[in-house]
């Protein structure tokens, strides 16, 4: 039986009725704040260590309603690989995550060294139990901000991704990053032992070129970077297990909250081609939208994804093709990619519905 198109709220950064109070009007629409209880712990999830990102303005406009709603809320984010809490608190300050900016505490929801982890039962395809970043597990209520990039193997970075890898604890990122590790085009090799000594697992050795030992690998994809001759490449081949365990994930993640205390909000503003802190820097692919609120995260992925589409691309960004309104802009800057696929998968998982209803904000 098909499911009712679900709710996503949208806000039109071109309306000249968007102010700093937009979040708490959007927030308004959806009624999250009636679904709290008295003393609910709330985790706002965010990118702590990505500039020009989310304005942390507009986070503290959210930490006061939800103080007045007598909640308990904290920023949290988790720890990536090659990385530790103190580096992500560190990104936090500079970033302006501080608590005299938003007003509540800003937590390393893993903890600093990325142990802190419940490890869920979910008895998937990929995996039968997923771990789960222990701050992020133990709160009663969950808001996920996202600001929405392309991605080199899932196409569009959004809402279900940040639920997935961004709140999995550093061994759950493994295991996901695991599904799709780097492959070496031996023939172009150097063997000049760059991306070995980059690599931090002691995965790559030089043997006339280099080899990756996959026992060792955890797919962190650092080697790509550091190859003089772009011989290391992203493992699109395998990208739809990756998205298939990326879906799984982000089920583990809310399996223990309530539907309506979990609320996504994408921000459609600074869209470049990768992920802040990948080493890419380029023009956004597109002009800034808005911001979507929903309880779906399937559904919020989708009109975002719609919502880039439906736009002229910038030409003098990484977009190869696509550029006209209408074309699919995350296929034109990796066209091997399916976009759309993510959005299946999580919906097959019953993690949302990719039909919507979008109703933009007055």
């Amino acid at each position: 039986m098909k499911l009712m198109r679900s709710k996503v709220f949208y806000a039109n950064i071109n309306n000249q009725k968007f102010t700093d109070d937009i979040l708490i009007k959007l927030l308004e629409k959806t009624k999250f704040l009636d679904n709290l209880e008295n003393n609910d712990i709330v985790a706002l999830k965010t990118h702590l260590n990505q500039q020009n990102n989310i304005n942390p303005y507009y986070i503290r406009e959210l930490v006061n309603a939800l103080k007045n709603a007598n909640t308990k809320p904290f920023l949290t984010d988790t720890i990536k690989l090659h990385q530790n809490g103190m580096n992500k608190l560190e990104s936090a300050i500079k970033n302006d995550f501080n608590y005299s900016t938003v007003n509540c505490p800003t937590v390393i929801a893993d903890g600093l060294t990325g142990s802190y982890e419940y490890e869920v039962e979910i008895n998937e395809e990929i995996f039968s139990n997923v771990k789960i970043a222990g701050d992020i597990h133990e709160s009663d209520a969950l808001i996920v901000l996202t600001n929405i990039k392309a991605n080199p193997l899932i196409g569009i970075g959004g809402a279900i991704k940040n639920l997935a890898i961004e709140c999995a604890s550093y061994s759950g990122k493994k295991e996901i990053y695991k599904q799709a590790p780097p492959f070496i085009v031996k023939i172009r090799c150097l063997a000049c032992r760059e991306c070995q000594e980059r690599c931090l697992e002691n995965a790559i050795s030089i043997d006339g070129f280099a080899k990756i030992d996959y026992d060792k690998c955890i797919g962190c994809n650092d080697c790509i970077e550091s190859c003089p001759a772009h011989t290391i490449k992203l493992n699109i081949m395998n990208s739809e297990q990756f998205i298939e365990s990326i879906a799984e994930y982000a089920t583990g993640t809310i399996c223990n909250k309530k539907y309506n205390k979990v609320v996504y909000i994408n921000f459609l503003t600074n869209i470049t081609p990768d992920y802040d802190y990948a080493g890419f820097d380029d023009k956004p692919i597109v002009d800034d939208r808005g911001i979507l609120i929903s309880y779906d995260p399937v559904a919020i992925d989708h009109a975002s994804y719609d919502l880039v589409n439906n736009q002229k691309g910038n030409q003098d960004s990484a977009l190869l093709s696509n550029y006209d309104e209408g074309e699919d802009k995350f296929k034109g800057i990796r066209p091997n990619i399916d976009t759309q696929l993510q959005l299946k998968k999580a919906e097959n998982l019953r993690l949302g519905n990719i039909d919507y209803e979008l109703i933009e904000l007055m």
